[in-house]
């Protein structure tokens, strides 16, 4: 299961009166909005895209705009695929006149590590290697070798220019993982917007929304349960303990230990603390709410290695709500996150 499957629509986890075919089906007869969908692969995971216009063909062309910004941006930013912009970077150290996408990204992400004081790093591909290469082998890292991949992780060694793009430490490599699905989310809703859609759902890995859901509700989404999780049934989930958010057309992007993990007890997870190499020990699950998707990306694994007393201050001064899960089960959220926490 991918962290995209975290968040869920809440016309299928609470009840929507009427099955989206059928909504398709009424509103067309009355000249109403027509729902049109799109899914596919793309950025490590499936995407799926839902719009609606009284047009089913401005509809369509507007899903299908929204579907060239995505391909655009992994063109640019995706590491699985060789001939990005990102991996041509972290094979010559040095990329000429990037394209506005990835300089705005890594711009945004400079000024996310600097404020951040470093627990948010694009540079720390090198300690997700480290952490793979290791699994693959049924181990954990050594200290040492962590270390050795610590010192090729350093945001300020990356030199960002209209003109270039520059890794000025030997080995370095980046990774967008962390924040190149919000942008994905973000630039499709530009380009639905810029087709007349103003109801929508972008879930690109992290989800950006438009107006209203098909059953002309607001979206209100569930947060799946992490530190929940039965240990031999990762697919298996009780609705009634996961909080329930209320987005008001903000985007929602969530990170969480409970999908890939390094080790049996999730101690060890795909979250890792550039400072260290290890993984935080505070969160199970992280969900951030914020006016852009790319930034409720980037800064879900910001608050993950935050301690409880630093949450909500942090929330504030970043003008963005959260809502997070210990490891032992216990949920919290910021005022502003019009979240229904179950009881624990």
């Amino acid at each position: 299961m991918h962290r995209r499957q975290i968040l869920r629509w809440a016309g299928g986890l609470m009840g929507a009166s009427a099955s989206i075919p059928s909504l398709v089906q009424a509103q067309a007869a009355h000249g109403e909005l027509v729902w049109r969908e799109r899914a596919l692969l793309g950025l490590g995971t499936t995407l799926w895209l839902k719009a609606a216009h009284a047009d089913t063909g401005r509809a369509d062309s507007a899903l299908d705009a929204a579907v060239r910004a995505i391909r655009d941006v992994e063109r640019q930013m995706s590491l699985f695929d060789s001939a990005s912009s990102l991996q041509r970077l972290n094979a010559r150290g040095i990329l000429a006149h990037p394209e506005p996408g990835l300089l705005e990204v890594l711009t945004l992400s400079r000024e996310i590590a600097r404020r951040s004081g470093g627990s948010f790093d694009v540079s720390m591909q090198a300690l997700w290697q480290v952490w793979e290469a290791a699994a693959r082998q049924g181990a954990l890292p050594s200290d040492r070798i962590l270390k050795q991949a610590r010192q090729r992780v350093n945001w300020r060694a990356l030199e960002i220019s209209p003109d270039r793009l520059r890794l000025n430490v030997r080995g370095m490599q980046l990774s967008l993982n962390g924040i190149a699905q919000g942008y994905a989310a973000d630039s499709a809703r530009a380009a639905l917007m810029a087709h007349g859609v103003a109801h929508a759902m972008i879930d690109a890995g992290e989800t950006s929304l438009l107006g209203e859901s098909p059953d002309k509700q607001p979206w209100v989404f569930g947060i799946e349960d992490a530190a929940g999780r039965l240990p031999h049934e990762n697919s298996r989930r009780d609705e009634s303990r996961m909080p329930v958010v209320h987005s008001h057309g903000r985007a929602i992007a969530t990170s969480s230990d409970a999908h890939t993990s390094f080790s049996a007890d999730h101690r060890h997870h795909h979250i890792l603390d550039p400072r260290t190499g290890y993984s935080p020990t505070y969160w199970a699950s992280v969900t951030v709410i914020a006016s852009r998707c790319v930034v409720a990306d980037a800064l879900t694994k910001v608050f993950f290695m935050l301690p409880p007393s630093q949450v909500l201050p942090t929330a504030r001064a970043w003008g963005v709500d959260v809502v997070l899960q210990d490891k032992a089960g216990k949920w919290m959220a910021s005022p502003g996150a019009n979240a229904r926490l179950p009881l624990t």
